[in-house]
């Protein structure tokens, strides 16, 4: 099972090759940016690519809607081309209100609109000329003018919900779970493989982003993995109680909910936030954890530090407890 880590914190370009390069020296495999409210994905990945010699680096995930599948493929390109052929983009459909507020553009239908873009995004990161008229998506005649082409950027396909984990096995190269338990990893993992098989492909590769707090104070670093759960609760409340051992806590949740975030957050059981997430302090064994996503199919894991302080010493926390688990 690969090990990477994902960084959103604000840090200069300048402190962002050094993080990489931090990264890289601890002999983790990938850094992981995403589309949010931060710098731009791809702009951070050249830079991290630009700072390092054998990291992978990823865009987990780009928002189909606020760029056309022609210009994602363009930048993917690129992008490959100037890592050496280490870039993986990761495409997701994203949540209605963020693409609303932010971007002032709708979404069709998610199955629909994360095929088309698989489709055209495929064709264009092969160097084939676009011939693509789909239910959301459409594009025809374009054919990037790069030669020599870099090898085929990997497509991840950001999935929670059944339809979607068969599609990534049917079109994608990797799936990107996210808010997952190793149990929930296994079904979807079996689902993905399923839908491969049905396609006549090998099962795509497994990648799972895990939310870790990691901070000289247990409660602290409770805290702040409580606070994160909370802060997601509103767009995943169905798919994070599904994966509770605890009813009592789900029954706790449900009702906080409607009270505000802190309350929300002050709610959850220990079973709760362990089933979705972890915390702990530095010197912790994250090995057992790292076991039980092997055991259920994880691929490729890839932690996401949380913390309410400095961003950076977070990251460097968790690197280096990854680094001392002697996972590869």
């Amino acid at each position: 099972m690969r090990l990477g880590v994902t960084f959103t914190g604000d840090v200069p370009i300048s402190g962002q090759r050094d993080l990489a390069a931090d990264v890289e020296a601890a002999g983790l495999s990938s850094l992981w940016a995403n589309d949010g409210y931060g710098r731009d994905p791809f702009l951070l990945c050249q830079a991290w690519a630009d700072a390092t010699e054998r990291l992978t680096v990823g865009l987990g995930v780009a928002q189909i809607p606020t760029r056309t599948p022609a210009q994602l493929g363009k930048a993917a390109v690129t992008l490959q081309e100037a890592s050496a052929g280490r870039f993986v983009l990761g495409l997701g459909v994203s949540q209605p209100q963020a693409l609303e507020r932010w971007h002032g553009v709708t979404s069709g239908p998610p199955l629909a609109t994360a095929r088309d873009a698989l489709a055209i995004v495929r064709a264009v990161v092969a160097g084939e000329t676009t011939d693509h008229h789909g239910d959301v998506s459409r594009s025809h005649g374009f054919r990037l003018e790069v030669s020599p082409l870099p090898p085929p950027v990997p497509l991840y396909l950001g999935a929670m919900k059944p339809r979607m984990l068969s599609l990534a096995g049917e079109a994608a190269d990797g799936v990107l779970l996210s808010w997952e338990s190793p149990v929930a990893v296994a079904h979807a993992a079996d689902r993905v493989a399923a839908a491969a098989a049905a396609a006549g492909r090998g099962r795509p590769s497994i990648a799972v982003y895990l939310r870790v707090a990691i901070e000289a104070d247990r409660s602290a670093a409770r805290r702040v993995l409580a606070d994160e759960v909370a802060a997601f609760w509103t767009y995943y409340a169905e798919h994070l109680a599904a994966q509770a051992p605890d009813p009592d806590a789900v029954r706790a949740a449900t009702a906080a909910a409607g009270v505000g975030r802190e309350a929300l957050a002050r709610s959850f059981s220990d079973e709760l936030l362990f089933t979705v997430g972890w915390y702990g302090l530095p010197d912790d064994d994250l090995g057992p954890l790292l076991t039980s996503y092997r055991a259920a199919g994880a691929d490729h894991l890839i932690v996401r530090p949380l913390t309410a302080g400095d961003p950076r010493a977070a990251l460097g926390h968790v690197t280096a407890a990854l680094a001392a688990s002697g996972y590869e």
